[in-house]
C-alpha cells in the first residue's frame, strides 16, 4: 500500500518539506548517505514552474543527509537556449551555482533508447544519458492544468527527459498513450510536488496562478497523480494518461482506495481548478483552421498566444496543418502556422517552423504594425 503526504506549507519550507518526507517514511527510506542524486523540476517556461525555495530546501535536507552527489537537469520546450533562457529567467541558475551543483540541460544530452515492455504505441524511447547516471530520481512536478492532458503533474514531467524530436514525436503520435509508454520505460524514487502556488484556467503556460501552499510527496507518481487529480477537482475520465495507465498496469479500484493519505486529509486540501479554456489564450480577433495538425503545432500555437503582448488589431484567419483545400470568402487576413501548412499554400503572412519557435508570432504581428502593445 502506497502512502502520500499531502502537507501544507507554514513559514519553514525546510521544515514542511521534511515533515513530507517524514510522513511517508523519512528520507533514508529512499535515499543513501552515499547516493547520486539527480533532481528533476518543471522548467517549461518562467511562469508555474517548480517553487525556487522548496528546491533549495530539498538540497539542504539532501546536503545535510550526505549524498554523494546532487545534479539539476531539465529541457523545455524549443532548443537548448530555450532551456538555458529559462535556467536563467527562472532563478535555477544562480541556485546551481550557489551550491556548485552541474545544471543539465537535457536538449544537449546524449541520448540512450530504451524499449518499452508490452507497449501501447511506443516500441522505444530516447532518454537522456544523465538519467542512467543517477542513483535516485526524485520528481519534483508543479500542479498544473494542461489544455492537452488535462492536467500536469508526476507522470507528464517525466517528459523533460526526452531530446527535443522525442516530445515532438509523443505530440504526433498521441501524448496520452505516449506518457504511459515513457513511465513504463523509466521511473522516479521519490516525487514531491510542488503546489504552494499552482495554476489554473490555461497550461502548461499562460494560467493564472493560484496559492495553495502545499506540498505533496509520495514513492509512486500514479498514487501522487491521483491524489492531486482529485485535489484539483478532476474526474479520471478528464486525465486520459493516468486513466490508460491505470487500465495498462491492470490497477483496479480496490487497489486505488488502498493509497494511504496522510498529512492534510483530500477534502481538506481539495481546490476546484478552472479547467482550460481555449477561449482564454486565443485571440477573440483569430479564427482557427486547422486539418491534421499534430499536437505539437497546437501547442506551439498556444504558447505563441500567451507570449503575445496585445490583442491583433485586425481579424486574422490562422490555418494549421496539411490538409488545407479551401479558404473561407470573407475578406479577413490570412496567416499559415507551421511547415505542413506553409509549405503547401501561398499565403504570404507565415510563421514557419516545426513546430514554429513560439516567440516568432509576436515578432510578425509587431513587424506589420498588427498589435499595440498593452491591450491584451
Amino acid at each position: 500500500m502506497g502512502q502520500v503526504s499531502i502537507v501544507r506549507v507554514k513559514e519553514n519550507i525546510k521544515e514542511s518539506l521534511n515533515h513530507s518526507m517524514q510522513l511517508i517514511g523519512g528520507i533514508s527510506k529512499f535515499i543513501q548517505h552515499g547516493d547520486r542524486i539527480l533532481l528533476k523540476p518543471n522548467l517549461n517556461g518562467w511562469e508555474g514552474t517548480t517553487n525556487r525555495t522548496m528546491v533549495e530546501a530539498l538540497i539542504q535536507l539532501l546536503l545535510d543527509y550526505q549524498v554523494r552527489s546532487i545534479v539539476i537537469g531539465e529541457s523545455t520546450f524549443g532548443d537548448a537556449q530555450m532551456t538555458k533562457f529559462c535556467f536563467q529567467k527562472t532563478g535555477f541558475q544562480d541556485l546551481a551555482k550557489k551550491y556548485h551543483l552541474p545544471l543539465i540541460n537535457f536538449n544537449q544530452s546524449e541520448t540512450v533508447s530504451v524499449p518499452v515492455s508490452d507497449p501501447l504505441i511506443l516500441k522505444n524511447i530516447l532518454i537522456a544519458k544523465e538519467y542512467f547516471e543517477a542513483d535516485v530520481i526524485i520528481n519534483l512536478p508543479t500542479m498544473k492544468v494542461h489544455y492537452a492532458t488535462g492536467i500536469t503533474l508526476s507522470l507528464k514531467n517525466l517528459k523533460g527527459f526526452l531530446p527535443p524530436e522525442e516530445k515532438k514525436h509523443f505530440h504526433e503520435i498521441g501524448l496520452d498513450l505516449a506518457i504511459v509508454d515513457l513511465n513504463k520505460a523509466i521511473t522516479t524514487q521519490l516525487t514531491i510536488v510542488d503546489a504552494i502556488q499552482a495554476m489554473e484556467r490555461m497550461g502548461p503556460r499562460g494560467g493564472d496562478i493560484v496559492s495553495l501552499n502545499l506540498i505533496m510527496a509520495g514513492e509512486n507518481n500514479w498514487e501522487v497523480d491521483w491524489v492531486g487529480m482529485n485535489i484539483m477537482g478532476y474526474r479520471l475520465s478528464e486525465v486520459k494518461h493516468l486513466c490508460y495507465y491505470l487500465e495498462d498496469l491492470n490497477i483496479d479500484e480496490q487497489r486505488i482506495q488502498e493509497i494511504i493519505v496522510v498529512g492534510e486529509s483530500i477534502e481538506n486540501a481539495q481546490y476546484p481548478f478552472k479547467k482550460v479554456s481555449m477561449e482564454a489564450i486565443i485571440p477573440p480577433t483569430f479564427t482557427l483552421y486547422q486539418t491534421n495538425a499534430c499536437s505539437a503545432c497546437m501547442n506551439a500555437l498556444l504558447l505563441s498566444c500567451s507570449f503575445l503582448e496585445g490583442i491583433p488589431t485586425v481579424l486574422i484567419d490562422v490555418f494549421l496543418g496539411s490538409n488545407i483545400v479551401e479558404f473561407p470568402s470573407n475578406h479577413h487576413l490570412r496567416l499559415s502556422f507551421g511547415n505542413c501548412c506553409t509549405r503547401k499554400t501561398d499565403i504570404p503572412l507565415s510563421i514557419p517552423g516545426c513546430p514554429p519557435y513560439p516567440f516568432n508570432l509576436n515578432l510578425l504581428l509587431k513587424q506589420r504594425g498588427l498589435i499595440k502593445k498593452g491591450e491584451k
